[in-house]
């Protein structure tokens, strides 16, 4: 993730507390080299810095009021005309006294105002420090700190709308309602054991048991969701596939617009899989393609590539898109067909079938081809619609267009979600579900309602990463570390 520029005085006034510190912290919040910069105070001082680099003594009635001011250094001298917004707290971001510095955008002017509010006590905020901060003052859940990060880094418009709905407490308010189910249900398992010597049925440990079905369902749909979540965040994977020299690695390079793989009329050229990010627009928004080039397939006897052929295969076998490149000027269909027999099939995996080098062939010929490769997978994919197969050249690049709107618009069907669904992005989150669900299902088994309710209590304790109100601040620091200075 791209960082603010940060100046070179940016060591002084390290704090040993870090995280845990209540010092005053400064920092940039948007890059410099452009028309303005914002650089960000919050803490018990930042008001009085602010009051003392712009001679302005700050009181409530400033509150969210912007003023133009000079910022002047410790001796007086003058450093920027700035646009000055104080926010006092607890009504801040950081749920602290907080200053916002609208400065012109020039490296120099920045450091400066740093060090200025560095000579007045602060010191330089570490990586997400001002959004920990709001975490810890409750102005804001631990998921939609996370979704401020998801969102600064989000490529296509499927990872912003997932951020978005991150940010706006979706994923924080299912998973505190299944802790919440779980309280209650843990508070009436105690209840059942202080009436363990009579027949009490709504607080039995069988009825007690049946209530925790849906909220295992719950997160059992919770976990499912990670492998789809991967596909907004990181892209949908992407295998091109097909035999030597049959143009693999034109396609490669013409999908890209850049000479990314090496191309030879040798087979074999190609030894490892090569990847590459593309962003395409599709009908239902723009996606992020993980596009990858492989070996050839063929008999060999050199070892070097038939380890990148094995490779291929398992790189197809872990796509959610699989483009079966066809030379149109020797096709061997069959031996193809022998190859695609070892990529298992599945719901959530789709299929493009390229046919290269049509600026050589006439178009009876590329319909001919076409129509023996619909007809040759038809049965192949036991699909009742027609097998998505086009003819292109990378030469001239016919039909490259056509082919990446079918790759964008399959994206796009892979990674629609059903309203409300939430979706998991990030591993910890998904580690966190899964150990829940293994503590719930021990509960489940629980003879006695003791060990019963300790089970419950684990599996609230498991669900901590997502909601962070059991996480202690060493946990929270370690998640921070990983956000931009300035945020």
């Amino acid at each position: 993730m791209p960082q603010a520029w940060q100046p070179a005085s940016k060591t002084r006034h390290i704090d040993s507390a870090g995280y845990l510190s209540n010092r005053t912290i400064a920092a940039l919040c948007s890059p410099v080299g452009g028309a303005i910069c914002v650089l960000r105070v919050s803490g018990g001082d930042a008001i009085r810095i602010a009051s003392s680099l712009t001679g302005h003594e700050f009181g409530a009635t400033d509150h969210r009021l912007a003023r133009r001011a000079w910022i002047r250094d410790s001796s007086g001298k003058k450093i920027d005309d700035a646009v000055v917004l104080p926010f006092f707290g607890p009504n801040s971001f950081t749920g602290e006294d907080s200053v916002e510095f609208f400065l012109h955008g020039s490296p120099m002017v920045a450091q400066k105002v740093l060090d200025a509010c560095f000579d007045q006590g602060a010191r330089l905020a570490l990586p997400g420090e001002f959004s920990f901060r709001a975490v810890k003052n409750g102005k804001m859940q631990l998921s939609q700190a996370e979704a401020v990060k998801e969102l600064i880094s989000a490529e296509n418009d499927f990872s912003l709308e997932l951020a978005l709905e991150k940010l706006s407490g979706t994923q924080h308010h299912l998973v505190a309602r299944v802790r919440e189910d779980l309280l209650q249900l843990c508070t009436l398992s105690e209840v059942g054991i202080d009436f363990s010597d009579q027949d009490v049925d709504e607080v039995s440990l069988p009825r007690l048991k049946g209530r925790l079905k849906p909220l295992l369902e719950v997160l059992n749909s919770l976990r499912g969701s990670f492998d789809r979540g991967k596909r907004f965040s990181d892209g949908v994977p992407v295998t091109i596939f097909g035999l030597p020299n049959a143009g693999k690695s034109s396609f490669f390079n013409a999908l890209l617009g850049e000479d990314r793989s090496i191309v030879s009329n040798i087979a074999g050229t190609t030894r490892d899989v090569v990847r590459e990010r593309l962003n395409l627009k599709g009908q239902g928004g723009q996606v992020t393609l993980k596009l990858a080039d492989t070996a050839g397939l063929r008999s060999s006897s050199d070892r070097i590539e038939e380890i990148g052929i094995e490779r291929s295969l398992l790189s197809a076998r872990e796509s959610d898109l699989v483009v079966v490149v066809v030379d149109g000027l020797n096709p061997e269909l069959p031996v193809v067909k022998s190859y695609l027999a070892r990529i298992p099939k599945r719901e959530d995996r789709a299929f493009l079938f390229v046919v290269s080098k049509k600026d050589q062939l006439g178009l009876p010929e590329s319909e001919r081809i076409l129509a023996e490769i619909r007809h040759e997978f038809q049965r192949e994919f036991q699909n009742e619609f027609e097998i998505p197969a086009l003819a292109v050249s990378s030469q001239t690049l016919q039909g490259i267009h056509e082919a990446g709107a079918l790759l964008a618009d399959a994206a796009v069907r892979l990674l629609a979600r059903k309203p409300g669904e939430v979706i998991l992005t990030r591993f910890e989150h998904v580690r966190a579900v899964e150990q829940a669900i293994e503590t719930l299902t021990r509960a489940e088994n629980a003879h006695d309602a003791v060990l019963f309710a300790a089970d419950l209590r684990h599996a609230m304790n498991d669900l901590g990463p997502l909601i962070g109100e059991t996480l202690p601040d060493d946990v929270l620091g370690k998640i921070f570390s990983d956000f931009c200075i300035g945020k």
